[in-house]
């Protein structure tokens, strides 16, 4: 048996309780959710709210699903909580590929002294699994809450079609899950514009091909033609000196 202990704490403390109005005695207990997708890991959070009667809540037993195989408590404040193993008939494969031998069968949360769930308050319990992968199937979690002056067991299941039992036990349906459409295609988009466009790559070439000497070999070009003619005027101005130096004499 696996325990998970809390030390006790005020009644009221790390806000897990609310004050709530008057509830009818025939209130059930309910889940935050009605289905969870095949295979996922996921949650369901139980509320109950009241005691048995006018008789505060001091236990909650709830069995846990068999197809479930793994499954944990979380901690509520001022109560120890209890998972209980159970071995498997046939060890199957987890979603990692390990063998498992056992699983949690039923998880327990007991108040400890003064921290029982009086009438007329709320109290949230809650449970994390990994959904089946069966879609369809039908997840109910049967809960015996017990009361210093009795017990309610919440274990008739609901059939569709069919009237409410007086102490239906909460359940969850096994659904497909849904596949993020928006992260797929901003994944493609991503990958996409990581691709240099056609054009651009067209378009680099020409700059490349500048870079590999030819701008280089025109400017040498003008500037041996700038000199011939530099050196073709220099020549034509010392002959015409030249020639007044002659008529001089």
């Amino acid at each position: 048996m696996i325990t998970v202990h809390r030390l006790g704490l005020g009644l009221l403390g790390a806000g897990v309780l609310a004050l709530g109005l008057a509830v009818p005695a025939g209130a059930h207990i309910t889940g935050d959710k009605d289905s969870v997708p095949a295979g996922g890991f996921t949650s369901v959070t139980l509320t109950v709210p009241h005691g048995c009667e006018e008789s505060p809540t001091s236990k909650i037993a709830i069995e846990i699903p068999e197809s479930i195989l793994n499954a944990a408590p979380q901690v509520v404040a001022g109560w120890e909580a209890e998972a209980t193993e159970t071995e498997l008939d046939e060890p199957v494969e987890s979603a990692h590929g390990d063998p498992v031998t056992e699983r949690i069968s039923e998880i327990t949360w007991t108040a400890e002294a003064g921290n029982e769930l009086p009438p007329h308050f709320r109290q949230e319990f809650t449970i994390g699994f990994q959904a089946p992968e069966e879609v369809g199937e039908r997840l109910y979690f049967k809960i015996v809450q017990t009361c210093p002056d009795g017990e309610t067991a919440w274990i008739e299941e609901t059939e569709d079609g069919a009237e409410e039992p007086e102490y239906p036990a909460p359940f969850v349906d096994v659904v497909a899950a849904e596949t993020d459409d928006h992260e797929s295609e901003s994944a493609a988009e991503e990958a996409e514009a990581d691709e240099p466009a056609a054009d651009e790559e067209v378009a680099a070439e020409p700059v490349a091909a500048s870079t590999d000497g030819s701008d280089d070999g025109g400017s040498s070009d003008g500037l041996a033609i700038g000199g011939l003619v530099l050196g073709a005027l220099g020549l034509a101005a010392g002959g015409t000196a030249l020639l007044r130096t002659r008529s001089t004499d």
